[in-house]
């Protein structure tokens, strides 16, 4: 009786920090439904990424048809390794505001790096380049570009998007998408060696003391 009376108690208590764990995961799902629209704005306002192509369109359903985005700098014909200067302009749409966001952007190059001249803008995940929080209160960017050791040509796609400064993805706001190209070269000799030249360094670092530890065995 003792025994049976002590497994009864155990399955009560079993069954109750079941329905306690079921109950705290629905507190946290819930919870994660709720914070993901405000996480969405969030991230808007701290740059963004995968929207170079297909633009802002949480912004409004359309691009603005004054509103442009423009970059400066690509060069038509570009140098391996070479680091260009790109400065990014937006024009157009509603008139800026006194304070709060005026604007943002994502770029993306099918190819080379880019790189941050100020705190303005960052690198994203997947190599793109896009406006910070601070950022977002201007219309113009300056950032690099450094060119790939390659033969292909390089597509740069951007979306561009000019706000108003009320904080909301409204129908006051404008975007717009543009695309460059900058053509390849054959690679020379020494390019095609300077390409793999971080590979080179690291056989150079590490073969060389296993030959000479392997010889030494031997």
């Amino acid at each position: 009786m003792v025994s049976l009376r002590i497994a009864k108690v155990f399955i009560q208590r079993k069954n109750s920090i079941g329905v306690i764990t079921l109950r705290l995961l629905l507190i946290i799902l819930l919870s994660s439904l709720l914070i993901a629209p405000s996480m969405e704005v969030f991230g808007s306002s701290h740059g963004i990424e995968g929207y170079s192509e297909t633009g802002c369109n949480c912004h409004g359903s359309n691009p603005g048809v004054e509103t442009y985005v423009e970059i400066i700098g690509i060069p038509d014909n570009y140098s391996h390794g070479e680091i260009y200067e790109l400065t990014i302009i937006l024009s157009g749409g509603p008139q800026e505001a006194e304070q709060g966001h005026r604007g943002g952007f994502n770029l993306k190059a099918s190819d080379g790096d880019f790189s941050s001249k100020d705190s303005a803008t960052y690198i994203t995940e997947n190599g793109e380049i896009t406006h910070d929080h601070s950022g977002a209160n201007q219309r113009t960017w300056d950032l690099e570009w450094k060119a790939p050791y390659s033969d292909e040509d390089v597509r740069f796609t951007i979306a561009g998007n000019v706000v108003d400064g009320d904080h909301q993805p409204t129908d006051g706001d404008d975007w717009s998408l543009e695309s460059y190209t900058s053509y390849g070269s054959k690679l020379s000799l020494s390019d095609q060696i300077l390409q793999y030249s971080d590979i080179l360094i690291m056989m150079f670092l590490f073969g060389i003391p296993l030959v000479l530890l392997y010889r030494k065995k031997s």
